[in-house]
């Protein structure tokens, strides 16, 4: 097997990281996005403090209740906080994996992780930020498309991807249009599923059998093409407009 190529050289932080002063970038379900002005090339996410997970005040008690019973993510938070980690682990097997099977980081339709590091709120992953020239965010598919049909560039650059996404055999357990963000690499434009990759359920099916992730990739696709005017031929793996 060849040896995988090494990231492209940048700066990577010594040591801690003062992010606790700045404002998230992004702020999703459990986790928080920072960039910061000495590390351009780079974003760090981090999980949010499990009071903010629980979307209740830092003063709040944590008691599991009844209630909880109904929601499995709440439930384990509650009973397990540090499953808050569980989307760090399976995105860097997911990475981890895609590398070690030769995967060109160019190539990659995730983004390339460069490790953890510290910081003053806790440790951080360190990911390779995807954008334009310009762009302090790449925009996501989502966005793009809610400005009218997509042009047949963008087609071909969702055929890109999903050509990607099947010939390395990525596991996706939330690919949504919010989740693609279109950014440069190299000398084009790529999209790539920034969050939501990685096999999230506790029965790893979908990494065990190519053949149940390819189902379930294809079912990711379909319903994802319907939501952004689009269509997916299951057979060509390939993206049109909708008829």
């Amino acid at each position: 097997m060849s040896r995988p190529s090494s990231p492209p050289a940048m700066q990577f932080p010594g040591g801690p990281l003062e992010l606790a002063t700045l404002t998230p970038v992004a702020n999703g379900q459990d986790r928080l996005v920072y960039d910061h002005p000495a590390y351009p090339a780079l974003l760090f996410k981090a999980p949010k403090p499990l009071y903010a997970a629980l979307n209740q005040s830092a003063d709040a008690p944590v008691r599991l209740s009844l209630s909880d019973l109904g929601n499995f993510r709440r439930f384990m938070l509650k009973l397990a906080p540090q499953t808050l980690w569980h989307p760090f682990f399976k995105e860097s097997d997911c990475y981890l994996l895609a590398r070690l099977r030769g995967v060109e980081t160019h190539d990659l339709p995730i983004p390339n992780l460069y490790g953890f590091c510290d910081s003053d709120i806790g440790p951080v992953l360190a990911v390779e930020r995807i954008t334009r020239p310009g762009e302090r965010l790449g925009r996501t598919l989502k966005s793009i498309a809610a400005e009218g049909p997509l042009c047949a560039d963008m087609i071909a650059l969702l055929d890109q991807f999903a050509d990607r996404m099947f010939r390395h055999g990525i596991v996706a357990g939330d690919m949504t249009a919010a989740n693609i963000v279109l950014g440069q690499r190299g000398d084009g434009l790529q999209f790539v599923l920034i969050d939501g990759f990685g096999d999230i359920h506790a029965i790893a099916f979908r990494s065990a059998s190519a053949r149940l992730n390819r189902i379930a990739m294809i079912r990711s696709f379909r319903k994802m093409a319907g939501r952004i005017g689009l269509q997916f031929d299951p057979a060509r793996l390939r993206f049109s407009r909708a008829s």
